[in-house]
C-alpha cells in the first residue's frame, strides 16, 4: 500500500500523521504464555518489546518508515506486570534531528484480574492507571529512508 500511496501523490513525499509531542498508543493483555516468573510475573523486557513496538509505530506515524533503536538513554521499571493485566505503552517524540529522535515511553495498568477465586474470570478496571515503566530511547531513520515532510 505504501508503494501505492507514493504512486497516488505523483512522488516520495507523504505528509506526517503525527507530529512532535503528540502520543501513540498501544493496548495489550499480559498472556500466560508471557509469564516468567512464580505467581505470574512478568519479566521487564516483556514491557521493552511494547515500547519497541510503539515506537515503531511512531516511527512510521512520523516519517514512514519502522526506524531504528540507536539506545535507550533511561529506563525504570517502577511496578510488576503480572498475566491478565491490560497495559497501555505510549510514546511521543520529544525532540527531532535530521536522523534521531529522542522519543519518550511510558506503560500503565489500568486493568487487573479481579481477586476471588470463586469468579476466575473477574477483573477490575483501576480508578487510576499505575505506571509500570518508563523511558527515553533513541530511534535513528537514516535520511533515504525519511518519505514523511510536514
Amino acid at each position: 500500500m505504501g508503494a501505492y500511496l507514493n504512486e497516488a501523490i505523483g512522488g516520495s513525499q507523504l505528509k506526517r500523521q503525527i507530529k512532535i509531542g503528540e502520543w501513540v498508543s498501544l493496548r495489550v493483555r499480559v498472556s500466560e504464555k508471557d509469564v516468567h516468573y512464580a505467581g505470574g510475573l512478568v519479566n521487564g523486557a516483556w514491557v521493552l518489546g511494547l515500547f519497541g513496538d510503539v515506537a515503531t509505530e511512531v516511527g512510521i506515524r512520523h516519517d514512514g518508515d519502522e526506524g531504528l533503536l540507536a539506545a535507550y538513554k533511561e529506563l525504570q521499571l517502577t511496578a510488576p506486570v503480572h498475566a491478565g493485566e491490560f497495559i497501555e505503552a505510549r510514546c511521543k517524540i520529544v525532540r527531532a534531528g535530521n536522523t534521531s529522535r529522542e522519543l519518550y515511553l511510558e506503560a500503565y495498568k489500568y486493568i487487573v484480574p479481579g481477586n476471588n477465586a470463586g469468579h476466575p474470570s473477574w477483573a477490575d478496571v483501576l480508578p487510576e492507571p499505575q505506571l509500570v515503566a518508563r523511558g527515553t530511547m533513541i530511534q535513528v531513520v537514516p535520511k533515504d529512508c525519511q518519505r514523511y515532510t510536514d
